[in-house]
């Protein structure tokens, strides 16, 4: 397994209820982090694949992150990677198993037929990868390594995945303590902020970003009526929302502190904005939280949004965009919650 390959290393580009029976989906926030802003474990990951090549002598190993639909590559060393849908992927097989999963000769197993890579360039023969989890034990990806010819791991080999992942596993670990707000699952204050201006600097000119914050409505009285747990419990089921739109219309979101959460919206199309904002604060509204203290009787969210258009002179306002978002919803408080503004 040496054949030669250039070293071209390309970074692809994309919460589940822990209570529900099967295996654990991929975790949103996590995964979009991991696609996209953490420099630290972009390196970890690297480092990682570089030892996994040096040990195993595979033509190609990678770091591998799985969201619903497909498997992205990370880190690779050996050559760039294509995009891959989860269902034609290896590592879709590999993240079902807690042990090292390895295929000597992918050509003499009828199950990868249809996989991609067996099928097209690379044509993968040999393959092992073992799953890795975030800190609650969610599923994200897989350390791989592949060749065009079949192989086999001994001992050393097998036992060298096992320790690579602890390490990614525990830096992980250490990443998201300081990333992920522990009660709903999506980024903290800080990380939000640090990523929006990441995001917002890396944004090219014509570009429209979308700012938005969102405050649960008459959120101290819900408190005060039904105790603290049954908030946080609230807070966990609006941010599941949040997330779930957040997902489908390439927003950012995370949790500003309390009951106040913010989003960035990216690419952002002024025509289409309130409408989804809307249905996200439909969508509050749809899981029916009781809220006696509410003149509406359940809980609601508001909403304020501004639209800032890049160009050289707007490249640092991101703080101007979330001000302007923050007094659009005060507007929204003040005509009566539950709604969305524009600014």
């Amino acid at each position: 397994m040496h054949l030669a390959y250039s070293n071209d290393r390309l970074s692809s580009r994309t919460t589940a209820d822990p209570s529900a029976a099967g295996e654990p989906e991929v975790e949103s926030s996590v995964i979009e982090w991991l696609l996209h802003d953490d420099q630290v474990m972009r390196e970890c990951f690297i480092h990682a694949a570089e030892i996994l090549k040096s040990v195993t002598g595979a033509a190609i190993t990678a770091i591998t992150l799985l969201d619903e639909e497909h498997q992205h590559y990370r880190a690779e060393v050996g050559m760039a990677m294509p995009l891959v849908t989860r269902a034609r992927s290896l590592a879709d097989y590999a993240v079902r198993d807690a042990e090292l999963f390895v295929i000597e000769d992918a050509h003499d197993d009828s199950r990868f037929g249809e996989c991609m890579l067996v099928q097209r360039h690379p044509f993968v023969r040999f393959y092992a990868a073992i799953a890795l989890r975030a800190p609650n034990g969610e599923i994200v990806g897989a350390l791989c390594a592949m060749d065009p010819s079949p192989g086999r791991l001994d001992a050393g080999q097998r036992g060298v995945f096992y320790h690579l992942r602890a390490m990614i596993e525990n830096d992980l670990k250490m990443r998201t303590a300081t990333a992920i707000d522990p009660l709903t699952q999506l980024y903290n204050r800080r990380f939000l902020l640090e990523t929006i201006a990441c995001r917002w600097k890396q944004a090219q000119d014509g570009d429209v970003m979308g700012s938005v914050v969102v405050d649960v409505d008459w959120f101290k009285q819900y408190n005060d009526t039904y105790g603290h747990p049954a908030g946080d419990h609230c807070l966990r089921q609006v941010a599941s929302v949040m997330q779930a739109a957040a997902d489908g219309e390439c927003m950012v979101a995370g949790r500003m502190g309390g009951e106040e959460f913010g989003l960035l919206v990216l690419h952002a199309q002024s025509a289409t904005l309130e409408a989804t904002l809307d249905t996200l604060r439909q969508g509050v509204m749809d899981l029916a939280i009781e809220h006696r203290a509410s003149p509406l009787g359940v809980v609601t969210v508001s909403l304020g949004a501004s639209l800032t258009r890049i160009t050289e002179s707007s490249r640092s306002a991101h703080r101007e965009g979330f001000a302007s978002a923050d007094r659009a919803l005060y507007r929204s408080k003040h005509r009566g919650r539950n709604q969305v503004t524009m600014a």
